[in-house]
C-alpha cells in the first residue's frame, strides 16, 4: 500500500444533517406535552372539583340535657371540689397528709423565696463507684460500723 492510496480518502461531510435534529426536537416535545397532557386528564378525572361551601354561623352548642347526666356532673364537681378543700390522709399509712389548696398556697407564701428549696441538703457526689456502694444503705441491713474493708465480710 503506498502513501498515495492512504492520502486518499472520503471524510465525513462537514455539515449535519438538521432535518434528523429538529425531528428528534419535535418528537422530544410532542412526547413531553403529551405526557403532561395524559397526567392532567388523570388528575381531572380521578380528583373532582369540590366547591367551598359558603360561610355560615356556628350552630349552638350541644349541650347535655339529660338529667342524669347533669346530676353526675355536678357529682363529680362536688366530689372534686371536696378532695381540694379538705384535710386528708394522702395514703394508707397514714405518713402523707393533703391539705386543702388554700391552705397549701398560705404555706408557699409563709415560706417566700425559700418555698421551693430542697427538704434535705445536697449531698456530695462521690469519687468511685466503690465509695457509692459504701455509702449506700439497704433496707434490713446491719449498721455498718465503719472499720469493715470493702470486700471482706466481717
Amino acid at each position: 500500500m503506498s502513501v498515495e492510496e492512504h492520502i486518499q480518502y472520503v471524510p465525513e461531510p462537514a455539515d449535519v444533517d438538521t432535518r434528523i435534529v429538529l425531528w428528534c426536537a419535535v418528537g422530544g416535545l410532542l412526547l413531553l406535552f403529551g405526557a403532561i397532557g395524559g397526567l392532567y386528564a388523570v388528575y381531572d378525572y380521578d380528583i373532582p372539583v369540590k366547591t367551598v361551601p359558603l360561610p355560615t354561623e356556628f350552630p349552638q352548642p350541644r349541650v347535655v340535657t339529660h338529667e342524669a347526666d347533669i346530676a353526675e356532673l355536678h357529682r363529680l364537681a362536688a366530689a372534686q371540689s371536696r378532695r381540694l378543700n379538705t384535710w386528708r390522709w394522702a395514703n394508707d399509712q397514714h405518713t402523707l397528709v393533703q391539705v386543702p389548696i388554700d391552705r397549701a398556697m398560705e404555706l408557699l407564701v409563709q415560706k417566700g423565696g425559700d418555698a421551693l428549696a430542697p427538704l434535705l441538703p445536697p449531698q456530695g457526689v462521690p469519687n468511685s463507684p466503690t465509695a457509692a456502694a459504701q455509702n449506700a444503705t439497704t433496707p434490713n441491713a446491719p449498721a455498718n460500723s465503719g472499720n469493715a474493708t470493702p470486700g471482706k465480710q466481717p
